[in-house]
């Protein structure tokens, strides 16, 4: 596999691979449809809401939001939100999830890609994107784009995997002894892992959260909190009973507020400054 890794060219032969539905399947499979991560989900975005404080109706980006079932939490809490998303496909998905929710005046779906937002520039009161930046190879590009539509005042939410935590270092040592069919590139945003699926390439990162953070700070972002998500990925476990056990010690972990340096899910809440002077 030749690939010129992180540059737009890239990400038009990525366009494909997250077009495809088979991928978005795959991951529905994994994080949707299980009660119990349903429920986590709904407790992991009660916190967040906690961190927003914003005005009722506030407008909501939903950042790379799949089957809208983050999109339609936030519209249960009353919010207006506008998801996006590069897989037409799996938006088609999301508008037959809305049309039966009751709650289309409060949500609507637009197909395009992070990295090439049409929006203007401070149109959201909140962004919020969960687990999307780790598949886009230009991941400045994208954060630059979300912070740019970001409302001054307005509060930005961004979930990723982390590279200091245990899994994290469980996986370098497995690779250190372990062939992989992936190739490992370790980048200034984390440790990047190319792959393909069905002969396309497929990009997952672990982020230096450091990086991110310090990336957000350029963009007039101060971190307002960073708490843990979940301990382990539950896509690296079988479906069943270890998978369900998982989930109950995640959402355990998440209720006791442990720092979130050893664990795979991180998340970051930031406010956007007014002026550039008030980084000073």
């Amino acid at each position: 596999m030749t690939q010129d890794y992180g540059t737009d060219r890239t990400m038009t032969v990525l366009k494909g691979t997250y077009a495809s539905l088979e991928i978005h399947e795959a991951w529905e499979s994994v994080y949707r449809h299980n009660h119990l991560q349903d429920k986590f989900n709904d407790h992991m975005l009660d916190r967040v809401m906690a961190y927003l404080n914003l005005p009722s109706n506030a407008l909501f980006l939903d950042a790379g939001c799949g089957i809208g079932d983050h999109s339609l939490r936030i519209a249960k809490k009353g919010y207006r939100c506008i998801g996006v998303d590069l897989s037409e496909c799996i938006l088609e998905k999301a508008e037959r999830k809305i049309e039966t929710s009751g709650l289309r005046s409060k949500v609507a779906f637009i197909c395009q890609g992070l990295e090439n937002l049409s929006f203007k520039d401070n149109t959201f009161d909140a962004v919020y994107c969960r687990g999307v930046l780790m598949h886009i190879p230009n991941f400045s590009k994208a954060l630059s784009h979300l912070c740019r539509v970001l409302k001054p005042r307005g509060r930005i939410v961004i979930m990723e995997s982390n590279h200091t935590s245990l899994e994290a270092m469980i996986v370098r040592v497995i690779r250190r002894v372990m062939a992989r069919k992936s190739k490992l590139i370790n980048t200034p945003a984390g440790l990047e892992f190319w792959s393909e699926i069905d002969g396309s390439p497929f990009l997952a990162r672990i982020a230096n959260m450091k990086y991110l953070i310090e990336q957000l700070r350029t963009h007039r972002i101060t971190p307002i909190a960073r708490f843990t998500t979940e301990f382990w990925d539950i896509n690296r476990s079988p479906s069943g009973i270890i998978r369900n056990a998982l989930i109950r010690f995640n959402r355990l972990w998440f209720s006791l507020r442990l720092p979130p340096y050893f664990s795979a899910g991180n998340v970051v809440i930031g406010e956007k400054l007014q002026h550039a002077s008030d980084l000073l």
